[in-house]
């Protein structure tokens, strides 16, 4: 905390608000700022939980000696004076009714009704953003990786084309727009970089592992039917059915739908994928739209392949 308040007023306000978390509170007077070496003072900023008698020129030391430090730095201000602090701050926050035009100008972001908690909210719903923008691009990865995989290895191994471009194209419309579009309403978690190396791995792990569901699925159908119109049938209903199911492991990194730690309900997630599967058999059952796809009836032993090509990579 950093007031323009006396220390007692300061500190009764920081023991209050347990800035400390628990141990004895640190407060700092300006005054000691005047002459005070910048290295000694990058030092002392990680202990101080209260900078008090702050005037808006002690703000700017305040808020260099935090970035040598390797802090991230937010200042609020909204006055003439504060200006310099807030243009050298990583993000600076003018009071949109009461600051001055030189403090909005030189900020970042400004507050329209100078409330201070509309900054709280504002960060919730920006990491949540950021975190699901993530998830959609974890779900997206994965799932194009494993068309490309399954591609490529019926064709490397001589098997033929596991499915047809129409059937490509259908899966990338059911499966990819709108439970893509649901993950972006996920509620919030911790956030993180966008794309890390275990991300990598992960997707790559789980693409494989969609990939074996559905190429077990194609295989079976190349032994039952031989090459055609049917063994594709599997790979592509598997696949598609698989790539709905992904969209739930996709929710969470630290969360499963199995057990443990509840996830959160997203409606919207859950509509899109039985909306998707709901339309899958729609597809599956009308003779114009099998025409179409290039797809052959299912009977009950089918079912239970694709079941087991989807239920073992989830």
């Amino acid at each position: 905390m950093i007031t323009g308040d006396q220390s007692a007023t300061a500190s009764a306000i920081g023991n209050q608000l347990n800035l400390s978390q628990g141990k004895p509170l640190q407060v700092l007077e300006s005054s000691k700022l005047e002459n005070m070496d910048p290295a000694l003072l990058a030092g002392l900023v990680k202990n101080v939980h209260v900078f008090a008698r702050v005037s808006p020129a002690h703000k700017l030391k305040i808020v260099q000696a935090l970035q040598d430090v390797g802090y991230v730095v937010a200042m609020t201000g909204d006055g003439i004076n504060d200006g310099p602090a807030l243009k050298a701050a990583d993000i600076g926050v003018a009071m949109g009714c009461g600051g001055t035009n030189v403090a909005r100008d030189v900020s970042d972001v400004v507050l329209e009704d100078d409330n201070l908690h509309t900054m709280a909210i504002a960060v919730r719903q920006g990491r949540a953003i950021y975190n699901n923008i993530r998830k959609m691009i974890h779900f997206m990865v994965s799932t194009n990786l494993t068309e490309i995989e399954v591609m490529l290895a019926g064709i490397a191994t001589g098997l033929g084309q596991p499915m047809n471009p129409m059937q490509l194209l259908w899966i990338n419309l059911v499966t990819d727009i709108f439970p893509g579009l649901a993950l972006s309403l996920e509620p919030a978690e911790p956030g993180e970089a966008i794309i890390e190396g275990p991300d990598l791995r992960r997707m790559l792990f789980e693409s494989g592992t969609i990939g074996v569901g559905t190429m077990g699925a194609y295989l079976y159908g190349l032994r039952r039917y031989g090459s055609g119109a049917a063994a594709s049938t599997l790979a592509f209903n598997t696949l598609t059915l698989n790539e709905l199911a992904h969209a739930l492991s996709s929710r969470s990194q630290y969360r499963n739908v199995f057990g443990g730690q509840s996830l959160p309900p997203n409606p919207h997630l859950t509509r899109a994928i039985l909306g998707m599967a709901g339309l899958q058999a729609v597809v599956s059952l009308v003779p114009a739209a099998r025409r179409l796809l290039g797809t052959t009836p299912l009977n009950i032993t089918d079912l239970l392949v694709i079941g087991a090509g989807v239920l073992l990579p989830l």
